[in-house]
């Protein structure tokens, strides 16, 4: 098996991504605080991903490791290709009279929480290429 190909890797990947764009949205947002009529942008990506995996309640994802496998008919490897995050603009509120809805406190809270999340999504990473490098060691 392919490390390219590894649906974990890649889910991991296209999360960090996500998280980056999120990153770069908040530095945006934060950086034009005194712009009049600016609205600041957040990053959709979660959402997309929860649709697209199967819901785990109703049964256990299959892996198909072997050409003699049965085909799982779940799509979940070709979507990720597709998964990516999508930046919209937020227009519900407005706080200030010129117009920029842009919220310093709220943006750090964003921040911070994109920071965790980035961390542990690495930390998943890391340990999943860790576990793929020992079983290639003792495969030899």
């Amino acid at each position: 098996m392919s490390i390219a190909k590894d649906t974990t890797l890649r889910l991991l990947e296209k999360g960090l991504d996500a998280l980056s764009a999120r990153q770069t949205a908040v530095a945006n947002n934060v950086a034009n605080v005194e712009t009049p009529n600016y609205k600041a942008v957040d990053v959709k990506f979660e959402s997309y991903l929860r649709k697209m995996l199967p819901d785990s309640s109703s049964s256990l994802p299959l892996a198909r490791t072997s050409p003699l496998h049965l085909d799982n008919s779940g799509r979940l490897g070709a979507d990720i290709d597709s998964l990516a995050p999508v930046a919209y603009k937020r227009t519900q509120n407005t706080l200030r009279r010129d117009g920029n809805n842009v919220d310093v406190e709220r943006e750090m809270v964003i921040l911070a929480e994109t920071a965790l999340r980035y961390q542990a999504i690495s930390t998943l990473a890391s340990k999943k290429l860790a576990l793929l490098r020992m079983v290639a060691q003792e495969s030899r």
